[in-house]
């Protein structure tokens, strides 16, 4: 049973990061959609409506990698091809040749072979059994699960257990701002949330659900049985409009990953959720940014993580600071007396710079260890300048042995050393 103080932070959360844009159209990213999807003219909602199905139907680790990379997919894609040609292609080697192409392809998923027959299927769907209006269309269907349902029978990546593509999509396209709200047929309070591996992390960690492994999806009926029990929670926080509560579960799931999932460690969590809101005064973290490596030395850092087994994401989280923020580098699912690691690669050091990771360090210091690899001749010349003060980082490394560093990590000398 959940406890009222946790369900109350977690509802404080909840209304606190409810009114974020999802990240398919958060505009604060690039690169930016080439059309804006709130717009009220019924051409555009026909346009959106179509577009962001394209973009659910391959919205799967197994075949994106990331939501980011879903979403540079289809803008390349719309530079490429134009709205009428991109909504009207249905013949998957015409996307295959194009998609090869970009640079980002190595970083799809493992089945990202699939992902040109499956934008092919949405356009064959649109515009055969949709005629080219999808918003038309939904009229024939008396709730969003009808709607759902006749996804789930015309495309074949959103069927059995991928259907929480489709429930995502429904919560796009019903829910008001952030979301789009473009089908208005239809009510919020007829949603039910999308059975992702992050909502799966918040509702195993509340007791809602046993288990977090493969077996919650083995079938149809299990995955619905799941997705009812976290949606009837969700109605506990808003009755009649329970899928406002998915995008920050969506949130809170990706900090919980590789950790307990138990009440716990859900607790501490949002207790730091909510001081970060009490000194900063803005929502929490935003999760789920992908990045490429911008220089040698990160790709060497990079490269030794990699070859030492140590797990680590690359600026996947912005942190914000009074008046700023800040996009770790390297955050190593590696802890040392309760604090992960940042690694933090550098060729320049400046005053500015110095100020910002100073500020992390204040605000963040008790649950992150800043290390700054810097140009070994360069460490003495940041230090006579009073760039490297004791108030900037947890540690200086010479990034010319990175190596070295990750090595005594990952076997615990480092954690001896500080002792």
């Amino acid at each position: 049973m959940v406890t009222d103080d946790l369900h109350a932070l977690l509802t404080r959360f909840v209304r606190t990061n409810a009114n974020i844009a999802d990240i398919q159209w958060d505009r604060r990213m690039s690169p930016r959609l080439l059309f804006n999807p709130y717009l009220k003219d019924y051409e555009e909602k026909k346009k959106t409506s179509h577009y962001f199905l394209l973009a659910a139907s391959i919205l799967d680790d197994q075949m994106v990698g990331f939501s980011e990379n879903a979403r540079n997919l289809l803008i390349n894609l719309h530079k490429k091809f134009g709205t009428t040609r991109l909504f009207e292609i249905t013949k998957a080697h015409l996307f295959k040749e194009e998609i090869e192409k970009y640079s980002f392809y190595n970083y799809l998923g493992p089945r990202k072979e699939i992902i040109p027959e499956t934008l092919a299927s949405v356009n064959i769907f649109a515009k055969f059994k949709a005629e080219k209006d999808i918003i038309r269309y939904t009229s024939k269907f008396a709730t969003p699960k009808d709607f759902v349902n006749e996804l789930t029978r015309s495309i074949e990546q959103m069927k059995g257990i991928h259907k929480n593509k489709a429930w995502t999509y429904m919560r796009w396209m019903v829910r008001p701002e952030p979301d789009l709200e473009i089908f208005k047929q239809y009510l919020p309070k007829d949603l039910l949330i999308s059975l992702t591996k992050e909502n799966v992390s918040v509702a195993t960690s509340l007791g809602l659900i046993n288990s977090t492994t493969s077996y919650v999806w083995k079938d149809e009926n299990t995955a619905l049985n799941a997705q009812l029990k976290i949606t009837e929670y969700a109605k506990r926080i808003f009755p009649v409009d329970p899928t406002k509560a998915d995008y920050p579960f969506f949130l809170l799931g990706r900090w919980l990953k590789r950790k307990k999932f138990n009440r716990s460690t859900l607790k501490e969590a949002l207790q730091f959720f909510e001081q970060i809101q009490k000194v900063t005064d803005q929502p929490q973290v935003h999760y789920q940014k992908l990045s490429r490596y911008k220089s040698g030395w990160e790709k060497e850092t990079a490269r030794m993580l990699m070859q030492i087994h140590i797990p680590f994401g690359y600026e996947t989280i912005t942190f914000p600071l009074p008046g700023d923020k800040y996009t770790p580098d390297f955050i190593l699912d590696k802890e040392i007396n309760g604090r992960k690691i940042v690694l933090e690669p550098h060729y320049e050091m400046n005053l500015k710079q110095s100020s910002k990771y100073s500020l992390f360090k204040q605000t963040y210091g008790h649950k992150f260890m800043l290390i700054l690899l810097l140009k070994n001749d360069l460490i003495s010349f940041f230090n006579k300048r009073n760039i490297l003060t004791n108030d900037v980082c947890d540690d200086v490394w010479p990034i010319e042995y990175v190596g070295v560093l990750i090595n005594k990590i990952k076997t615990g000398e480092y954690e001896q050393d500080k002792k």
